[in-house]
C-alpha cells in the first residue's frame, strides 16, 4: 500500500472510530451512568491498546532470545540504562514503540517475523475479547457501555496495523512481516543490522564478526536504516584501522544529512572529530566542542575515548592516561559486550600508536 492510500486508509480508520464513539454515545443517551461508562471505557482503551499492543512484542522478543532496550507506550517510558532498565513517564502523543537487541544471530528472519507478529497478534487478541464480551453482554441482556466505550480505539488501532501501510512514523506490523517475507531491501536490512547486533551482545567485536554480515543491501538514505548500517560498517573499518573506508562511511551517513536528527549530527561530528584527530587534525573537535559542549563535559566513553586521544596527541601523557582510565572505568554503561571491547581496543590503541 502506497503513502497516498495510507493516508486514506488512516483517514478512514479515523472517521470510523469515530463513528463508533459517536454511536456508543448515541445508545447511552437517557442514563448518565451509561454514558460515564462510554466515556471511561474510551479513555481506558487510550491507555489499554497501545500498552498490550507493546506487550505483544515484548512477549515475542523475549520468547526469541532478544533483550528490550526501549519500550514506549501511552505515556509510559522503559529504557535500558548503565544495564538497568529503568522507567519514567513521557509524552503520550509520540508514537508508541519496542526497541530490542537479539542475542546471537542464528534464525534471525524468522525471530524477527515473530517480534513484529507479537504486536498483532496481540492487538487482535484484545479485540477479539472485547468484541466478544460486547456481544455476550448484549445478547444476556445486560446493559454495560463500558465495553462499548472500549471497542472503538481498541480496533481502530489493531486496523490501523494490520494493514501493509507505510505512515509519517514508519511501517505497520504488517507491513514489515510482508517485507521479511518478499525479502525487500529495508527489511533485508533489519535483518542484517539484528544479525550484527546479536553477534555484538555475545562479545564478538566488529572485526570478529564475518565480513559477510556487514553486506547490506543499498537503501534510500531517507529510509531509517541508512545510518545505523554505514556506522556499523565505519566502526568496523576503524577497528581494522582502514580509515580511507571508514571516512567513506562518515561522508555517506554526511549525504543524508536531511533526514537525520539533532543527534544524530552531533554523533556524526564526534566521530569525524575522531577519524580527523587520527589524521592530525584537530579542527572538527574544537568546532564540535563549540556545539556539542555537554557531551565533551560528560561520562560518556567516546568522549573519554576522543579527548585522551587528542591529549596525547597534544604531548600531555598524563592527562591522556587519566582520561582513557577514565573511559575504561565507564565501559559497564554500554550495553553491548562486543562494543566494551571495541572502546576498550580503542583507548588501548592511543599509547600503542
Amino acid at each position: 500500500m502506497n503513502k497516498s492510500f495510507s493516508k486514506l486508509y488512516a483517514v478512514f480508520l479515523l472517521l470510523c472510530m469515530v463513528g463508533g464513539a459517536c454511536g456508543a454515545l448515541y445508545f447511552a443517551l437517557g442514563e448518565t451512568a451509561w454514558l460515564v461508562e462510554v466515556v471511561c471505557g474510551a479513555a481506558i482503551s487510550l491507555a489499554l491498546a497501545p500498552i498490550v499492543h507493546e506487550l505483544g512484542h515484548i512477549a515475542f522478543a523475549k520468547a526469541n532470545k532478544m533483550q528490550i532496550v526501549y519500550c514506549k507506550c501511552f505515556c509510559f517510558r522503559f529504557f535500558l540504562h548503565e544495564g538497568k532498565l529503568r522507567f519514567s513517564f513521557c509524552n503520550p502523543f509520540a508514537d508508541d514503540e519496542t526497541q530490542v537487541v537479539p542475542r546471537g544471530l542464528e534464525n534471525m528472519q524468522k525471530r524477527a517475523s515473530l517480534y513484529a507478529a507479537g504486536g498483532l497478534i496481540f492487538g487482535g487478541a484484545l479485540c477479539l475479547v472485547v468484541l466478544a464480551a460486547g456481544l455476550a453482554l448484549a445478547f444476556s441482556g445486560v446493559k454495560n457501555f463500558l465495553v462499548w466505550g472500549l471497542l472503538p480505539y481498541t480496533a481502530y488501532l489493531f486496523l490501523l496495523n494490520a494493514a501493509p501501510a507505510e505512515y509519517p512514523s514508519g511501517k505497520t506490523d504488517a507491513s514489515v512481516l510482508i517485507g521479511l517475507k518478499k525479502g525487500e531491501p529495508a527489511e533485508t536490512a533489519m535483518v542484517a543490522v539484528m544479525r550484527v547486533h546479536g553477534a555484538l551482545s555475545e562479545g564478538k567485536t566488529f572485526t570478529e564478526i564475518e565480513e559477510k554480515f556487514f553486506d547490506f543491501p543499498v537503501l534510500a538514505m531517507d529510509e531509517p536504516l541508512f545510518v545505523a548500517m554505514h556506522d556499523l560498517r565505519y566502526c568496523r573499518f576503524i577497528q581494522l584501522q582502514d580509515y580511507e573506508n571508514a571516512f567513506d562511511c562518515l561522508k555517506r551517513i554526511a549525504a543524508a544529512k536531511d533526514y537525520l536528527s539533532d543527534e544524530d549530527i552531533y554523533e556524526l561530528e564526534r566521530e569525524i572529530a575522531y577519524i580527523s584527530l587520527l589524521g592530525g587534525n584537530d579542527e572538527p573537535l574544537k568546532k564540535s566542542t563549540q556545539t556539542d559542549g555537554e557531551f565533551w563535559q560528560s561520562d560518556e566513553v567516546k568522549a573519554k575515548r576522543i579527548l585522551a586521544l587528542y591529549s596525547a596527541l597534544a604531548g600531555e601523557k598524563e592527562k591522556a592516561e587519566t582520561l582513557a582510565r577514565q573511559g575504561k572505568e565507564l565501559l559497564y554503561k554500554i550495553p553491548l559486550a562486543g562494543v566494551r571491547k571495541y572502546e576498550e581496543i580503542l583507548l588501548d590503541r592511543i599509547f600503542a600508536e
